[in-house]
């Protein structure tokens, strides 16, 4: 009698480890695609809810990009090169070189993807969020200067502390671009702009 619990329990546990070890990767795996198809669903709907831009600039000119010309030391707006399409809806955005820059329209938030200083697309932001404070040190470091460019960089800091704060040129925002795939339909391009970050949603 002993013996034939002493088999039960045995038994009892070796089809326990079996089911451990046979079924649990099954299960895993289905909890995996499960959890993809929730996380495509959700930027399905984010992408379908976000509507297109209803503007454009007069002349493909955005207007406040002289100001902020005059405003910093060089070029605000931060550079991005795809090799890749991204499409947002009706707009296809081809492969290049843009600089964005982004723009508050009515209340919503948008990114300005420029060509030779006109505006070639009008992208909406799903998302806004702050940068994380230390951000920029820890991820994008400052470029090293070449002896010139640091004697450049001299003169012109010692020629403004000749004038007035009035004309003086400041160091525009630091900026940093990213580019995240969503589930498996979707792209993520996301600005990073002084101390907030705006998020866009593209189809793969």
């Amino acid at each position: 009698m002993a013996n034939f619990r002493e088999f039960k329990k045995i038994f009892f546990f070796a089809v326990l480890f079996c089911s451990v070890v046979f079924f649990a990767p099954i299960n895993y795996a289905i909890a995996q695609e499960n959890k993809g198809d929730n996380e495509n669903s959700k930027y399905a709907q984010i992408y379908e809810d976000l509507p297109e831009a209803d503007f454009s600039y007069i002349f493909d000119l955005d207007p406040y990009q002289t100001e902020e010309y005059q405003k910093y030391m060089y070029a605000p707006y931060p550079l991005f090169r795809t090799a890749i399409r991204f499409v947002f809806k009706n707009t296809v955005i081809e492969p290049g070189y843009y600089l964005l820059t982004p723009r508050e329209k009515n209340g919503k938030s948008y990114v300005l993807f420029k060509t030779n200083g006109k505006v070639k697309y009008i992208i909406p932001v799903y998302e806004k969020e702050l940068v994380e404070p230390m951000f920029y040190k820890k991820y994008v470091p400052e470029r090293k200067l070449t002896w010139w460019q640091s004697v450049c960089k001299k003169t012109s800091n010692t020629m403004g502390r000749l004038f007035s704060k009035q004309t003086q040129r400041t160091p525009p925002p630091k900026s940093y671009i990213d580019v995240n795939e969503l589930g498996t339909d979707y792209w993520q391009v996301v600005l990073y702009y002084g101390t907030t970050k705006y998020n866009m949603i593209f189809m793969r």
